[in-house]
């Protein structure tokens, strides 16, 4: 198949999406040559890819990398260390996605990978991580080190007498950062590579088993101005059913409200120009009803994405409510009362987790997870009643819809990263 696509449309091929790249690939095969975007999820041994980057090593911009489909297996059959147990690719591979042999890469993607190889072994190759647009690491091995190493080359290149002129300025404006096995170590390091450069406008950070997640100030840091999409949250473990709520957004604080009032209360102060942000929100305390946060007061906030369903014991006093109706009532509590002044700009709102097994199907024969594992999109149409308050109009629609008016496939923004079960 490449073959005939290389032979009939090289001269126009830039693109190249594919899913995996099977072992016994035909190394003699014909492959283009002028590639701006190359994504694999599924490398496998890495060899024959390997040989494709190099080839477009002059024309890459854009590059996504994994072993998505051990990932997932070893994730299914244990949820403790099953990071170690991914089969890395040849080392063939790993010395190829280095920066100084794809100059001219901006964004790069990697997907239950070991990373430890593009921790720089020079201060000249360090500094080529400032001319990354945009990063995405998730479930990889060797994070922290090419964290810590990162905080270092950006510090080094803004403040130190010693670095080159003109300074290479980080370019970083999107960082996505997922992690099943978080330790103090990586806290820190992420900590302290988000606080080396300013200027992210997407920040997503999903841990899980973790107790580390600090307040959104320590990770937004000098991020706040110019981020337009943050997805902050933290799990304990997957979701089975409904009665066990155990995603921690907040960290080992749970989901208590003045985590809530605090965490919104940053997030309003810091990034005044937020467009679309996913977080947990604490169902189970019903004094979030009663202590508003600014949320409203985000003139160019368009989407909310409540990572979490309520457990199905909450507001049972009120009686049995679809998810419709929880989302109703997430807008009279975080909304309330919206007398005159401008239409709120809320116009999305999604409750539920995002799972892979919603997003990336490798087969057309596999069922959708059940209504309590996947997201569940609507949209407001705000209008005034006659006494003057703003009320929306809550009405469900699809993920394809979604994708549509977004014009995104899979969706991306607050929704891009995802949970593998």
């Amino acid at each position: 198949m490449l073959d005939l696509l290389t032979t009939r449309h090289e001269s126009h091929l830039r693109a190249l999406r594919f899913y995996e790249l099977e072992p016994f690939w035909d190394h003699q095969a014909i492959f283009p040559r002028t590639l701006t975007s190359l994504e694999c999820r599924s490398v496998n041994e890495g060899e024959g890819l390997s040989k494709m980057m190099l080839a477009n090593r002059h024309t890459l911009t854009t590059l996504g990398l994994g072993q998505e489909r051990q990932l997932v297996e070893q994730y299914q059959q244990s949820r403790i260390g099953f990071l170690e147990e991914i089969p890395q690719p040849l080392e063939c591979f790993s010395m190829t996605i280095q920066l100084h042999i794809l100059p001219h890469l901006r964004e790069l993607a990697l997907y239950g990978l070991d990373v430890t190889s593009l921790v720089p072994s020079s201060t000249r190759q360090a500094l080529l991580f400032c001319n990354l647009h945009s990063l995405t690491l998730e479930s990889c091995l060797g994070s922290t080190e090419l964290l810590e190493s990162m905080a270092a080359t950006f510090h080094f290149a803004q403040n130190s007498p010693e670095a080159p002129q003109p300074r290479f300025m980080p370019q970083l404006q999107h960082f996505l950062f997922r992690h099943e096995a978080p330790t103090m170590a990586l806290k820190s390091a992420l900590t302290r590579a988000l606080s080396s450069f300013t200027g992210l406008r997407t920040l997503s950070v999903l841990l899980e088993n973790a107790t580390v997640l600090e307040r959104p100030s320590t990770l937004i840091a000098g991020h706040g101005p110019t981020l337009t999409t943050l997805v902050l949250e933290c799990r304990i473990q997957p979701r089975e059913h409904l009665s066990l709520d155990t995603s921690r957004p907040f960290g080992v604080g749970g989901h208590s409200q003045e985590l809530w009032q605090e965490s919104m209360d940053d997030i309003c102060r810091l990034c005044p120009n937020l467009v679309e942000l996913g977080m947990g929100f604490p169902w189970n305390d019903e004094l979030v009803r009663l202590r508003k946060t600014g949320l409203p007061a985000l003139t160019k906030l368009r989407t909310i994405h409540i990572r979490n369903f309520p457990e199905n014991n909450v507001l049972s006093q009120l009686g049995d409510y679809t998810i419709k109706e929880s989302a109703t009532k997430f807008v009279e509590w975080v909304f309330p009362a919206l007398v005159g002044g401008g239409k709120p700009s809320l116009e999305t709102l999604a409750i539920g987790p995002t799972l892979y097994e919603s997003r990336w199907k490798s087969s057309t024969v596999r069922r959708q997870p059940p209504e309590f594992l996947r997201t569940h999109h609507y949209c407001l149409d705000w209008a005034k009643t006659r006494f003057g308050r703003w009320s929306p109009l809550i009405t469900a629609v699809t993920e394809k819809y979604m994708e549509e008016v977004r014009g995104e496939k899979p969706l991306g923004g607050v929704f891009e990263q995802v949970w593998l079960k």
